[in-house]
């Protein structure tokens, strides 16, 4: 409480020098601002896909507002008190999350609260501690009030979403099949596809006419637009292309695969000496090479562009591409086959 006296003193002496120019006579004071308190629903949580659409956690906290006398000829904006959630991983809150609010309660879905414990880098299956306060401020020039902070212990699952891309791509404007992924729900999602100039398309995140529904700006084709005024977006040129888009920031791109090689000790790491080819059929790509212990042992990548930008292998052997990973074969003759057609699993097999 002495914090907040201390602020009502403060606020008082704009407030007089505003008076006196209104009508002489009048002493406009703060009459009273309440103490807040932030409660929250849960201490511990373990999110799954069960629970993903129902309220898992709540946040509530009383209504700070600021009175003064003469209310009716000299008011407060509206404005003049914000409160906003902050969450972190550490209880100094040197890296908050924040969210603006203008209510007394934040309610949370499994999915909403998976996606934002996701979003400050908890990883899924894994228990760990995030802290929350509220912060009100209630003027420019003074400091932030602070609710004493609430910890909640949670535990995110692996959440995957998808975003669609019907049109030309997928065989149709109510066809689904063609989609970029976002492993963790975070507003980025990527993919490859084999594209021809001139396919149209759109992006939704659902597979039906319920989801949201992103199209380009008129004048801007790699910048999204959910409203009615949106465009199509479409392929300036024909080629395999690794998609990105993102709806946080509303934007998209692509980027022109020319070629796909593996370089290993068999090949003294070279970038060009054996090429991948593209099955368009299977929509794989293979190359047959004689794996034999190099000078660092016997392994190998697979890279994009003869380019150490985009690299993949399969470090722990269980057909799933990891970024910048590493694959170890068998000395002699081999056929890698890798498929990148979806989007949660890109794939590495050696036969």
């Amino acid at each position: 409480m002495t914090t907040f006296k201390k602020y009502i003193i403060a606020l008082v002496l704009p407030l007089l020098v505003l008076t006196a120019c209104k009508k002489d006579g009048d002493t406009v004071t703060l009459e009273s601002i309440a103490s807040n308190e932030l409660v929250a629903s849960a201490t511990e949580l373990v999110l799954t896909n069960a629970t993903a659409s129902s309220n898992v956690f709540s946040l509530s906290w009383s209504k700070d507002s600021l009175r003064i006398n003469h209310a009716g000829e000299y008011g407060l904006s509206n404005t003049a008190l914000t409160n906003t959630l902050q969450f972190d991983t550490v209880n100094t809150f040197t890296h908050p999350k924040e969210s603006l609010e203008t209510g007394v309660q934040k309610l949370y879905t499994g999915t909403a609260l998976n996606m934002l414990v996701l979003s400050m880098g908890l990883v899924p299956e894994e228990t760990k501690t995030i802290y929350i306060r509220l912060k009100t401020v209630v003027g420019p020039n003074l400091d932030p009030l602070y609710t004493p902070t609430v910890a909640l212990t949670v535990t995110p699952f692996n959440l995957v979403s998808f975003l669609y891309m019907p049109g030309d791509l997928s065989g149709g404007w109510n066809s689904y099949t063609t989609m970029l992924c976002s492993p963790t729900s975070d507003g980025n999602y990527e993919g490859y596809v084999n594209a021809t100039q001139w396919n149209n398309f759109k992006f939704t995140d659902q597979p039906n006419t319920e989801g949201t529904v992103y199209g380009s700006l008129a004048d801007q084709l790699y910048k999204l637009d959910a409203s009615a005024a949106q465009w199509n977006i479409w392929f300036d040129e024909g080629g395999y292309f690794l998609v990105k888009a993102s709806t946080n920031n509303l934007t998209w791109s692509k980027t022109r695969i020319s070629s796909f090689h593996i370089s290993g000790d068999f090949n003294d790491w070279s970038t060009t000496a054996t090429p991948m080819t593209y099955d368009a059929v299977n929509k794989v790509w293979t190359a047959t090479a004689n794996f034999q212990p190099g000078q660092w042992g016997n392994s190998f990548q697979v890279i994009a562009n003869s380019e150490w930008t985009i690299v993949y292998g399969d470090e722990d052997g269980d057909g799933k591409i990891g970024a910048g990973e590493k694959v170890y074969p068998a000395a002699g003759t081999h056929t890698v086959i890798m498929s990148l057609s979806n989007p949660e699993k890109y794939t590495i097999t050696i036969q």
